[in-house]
């Protein structure tokens, strides 16, 4: 093993388009130096850091045999870069980069590299799974894939949109040559923001972030993000349903929670998959949140997944 790293958790750091980015590298416990390692590369829900849910997973599944990577994409905890709102094509190219990171370790069998996401991160591991041949299966947890739809929904409709994006993008674009970032919160928290147009997954996202006593609070997230490149999300010009048919012929495993958002497009988008190696778990009496750290429905997703990886010969 590299001398630097140490069974369990290791603080690594990668280059994405010139930013470095900050990751956990988990190493199995029952880690033998003459063996290769399957990995899982796992990305986080919006404005999520790696001490979060995606650590969780990335922990359970390397208590499972998995190298496994969960890291911080541009802007946001440990990485290099400037917080955005959730620029998706941005974060797609992070995940590349993670997997050419994995894929450099001499510990990983670069034929078994998989790619994994939670909520709005679930689409991103797809789309950039997709059509990569360096992953060989890719895992969707609680996604949130209707970000194309919801967000426009929330501002009055991709028309109004387009005009309100229209005016801020030059003003936007001013400030940015200056250096100077316009900032937001994320998660609706304050009381003033109850006032301001907000999709029914921000305002869920205030069960699981938050300051204080919170699941997912943690040092280093932060509740902000600026406008610039808003509208890849807000105008819908990214939408995770375009990535359908490049996901051909690889094995996908899904699970969502019954009580969660827009289940009907999930079950359509999982249905819609070209490719008869794939499983999913619906997590019964969940909240979209609930598969986001809760034992009581973590611990079956790990397990049904790693069922599914071995019988897709993606185990150790």
């Amino acid at each position: 093993m590299n001398k630097e790293f140490k069974i369990g958790r290791n603080t690594i750091y990668f280059d994405s388009d010139g930013h470095k980015l900050e990751g956990h590298l988990w190493i199995p416990k029952d880690f033998k130096e003459d063996r290769r390692y399957p990995a899982i590369v796992v990305t986080r829900p919006a404005s999520g850091v790696k001490e979060q849910t995606a650590g969780i997973y990335a922990e359970k599944f390397a208590e499972k045999g998995y190298i496994t990577l969960a890291f911080d994409t541009k802007g946001f905890g440990g990485s290099e870069g400037i917080p955005q709102m959730e620029d998706p094509f941005s974060i797609i190219s992070d995940n590349k980069n993670a997997f050419s990171y994995i894929q450099s370790l001499l510990e990983v069998d670069n034929d078994k590299v998989i790619s994994a996401g939670v909520c709005m991160g679930a689409g991103h591991a797809i789309a950039a799974s997709s059509d990569d041949k360096r992953t060989k299966a890719t895992i969707a947890i609680s996604p949130y894939l209707t970000s194309h739809i919801d967000y426009p929904k929330a501002f009055g409709g991709k028309t109004i949109v387009k005009v309100l994006m229209g005016i801020s993008n030059p003003l936007i674009n001013f400030f940015k040559i200056l250096g100077i970032y316009l900032y937001i919160p994320i998660v609706p928290l304050k009381k003033w923001m109850e006032y301001i147009p907000a999709t029914e997954t921000q305002a869920g996202m205030k069960q699981y972030y938050g300051y204080k006593n919170k699941p997912g609070t943690v040092p280093y997230w932060k509740n902000k993000g600026n406008f610039y490149r808003a509208s890849h999300i807000m105008t819908g010009k990214y939408n995770p349903f375009n990535y359908i048919q490049k996901h051909q012929n690889k094995p996908l495993f899904m699970a969502y929670a019954d009580g969660g958002y827009s289940i009907n497009k999930i079950q359509e988008f999982y249905d819609s998959i070209p490719t008869d190696k794939k499983d999913l778990l619906v997590c019964k009496n969940a909240t979209h949140f609930d598969l986001y750290y809760k034992p009581e429905f973590v611990n079956p997703i790990i397990e049904r997944t790693i069922n599914f990886l071995q019988q897709n010969n993606l185990s150790t």
